[in-house]
């Protein structure tokens, strides 16, 4: 190399060390801090995913997790309280034969589409369990004989007379003077005074079929 030439030459190498001296020392600390980064970043991330995963677990769980089970037992319902005995039987079998006053009357009746006297008596009789005759003669001797000043709410009362001679129709006491029947096509059932002038004189006899 020509001796003017070394000077130059000599600058120029100069120069580019200078130049590698500084990119390396520019890129050295990025690159450091790049290493120095990744270990600080990774713990983050890790912790991250980790609460993330976390999270879906806990969802699962709580998604999936058996529910506290209930009582299937039945609780014992309260008794039903009982009807109180009957004190009066009778007087219950009048109250449920005035019930069907105004029900039409028809001969050989017995049930509350059609009553004649007897069908009438009869029917009453039969919700309470009580199978009576269907006649006159078997109505009065279906229980124990009663005084008519001894009448109680419920016997059957027979009377004589009435459309024909001999035993000829039955009622039921009411009580307060007062009896029910089947009178006739133009009446139906119907309450009657037992103590008028058509019905006192032809009362015959009294039974009290239920006590």
């Amino acid at each position: 190399m020509p001796p003017s030439v070394f000077p130059f030459a000599r600058k120029i190498a100069m120069s580019c060390a200078c130049i590698f001296v500084l990119v390396s020392s520019a890129t050295a600390p990025a690159t450091a801090s790049s290493a120095l980064a990744a270990p600080l970043d990774a713990p983050v991330q890790q912790s991250a995913g980790a609460a993330l995963s976390n999270s879906i677990f806990n969802v699962t769980s709580t998604s999936t997790s058996t529910p506290t089970s209930m009582s299937t037992s039945t609780p014992t319902p309260a008794s039903a309280p009982q009807p109180a005995p009957t004190a009066d039987p009778g007087a219950e079998v009048a109250d449920f034969a005035e019930q069907y006053v105004g029900s039409p009357y028809r001969w050989g009746g017995s049930s509350p589409s059609g009553f004649d006297c007897t069908g009438f008596v009869m029917w009453v009789y039969s919700q309470f369990g009580v199978a009576l005759p269907h006649n006159e003669a078997g109505q009065l001797a279906s229980g124990d004989r009663v005084n008519a000043d001894d009448l109680q709410p419920g016997d059957v009362l027979v009377f004589a007379n009435t459309y024909r001679a001999g035993l000829s129709h039955t009622g039921i006491y009411l009580g307060d003077g007062q009896f029910v029947h089947a009178a006739d096509e133009r009446h139906g059932v119907t309450v009657s005074a037992l103590w008028d002038g058509y019905w006192a004189p032809r009362l015959v006899g009294a039974s009290r079929a239920i006590s």
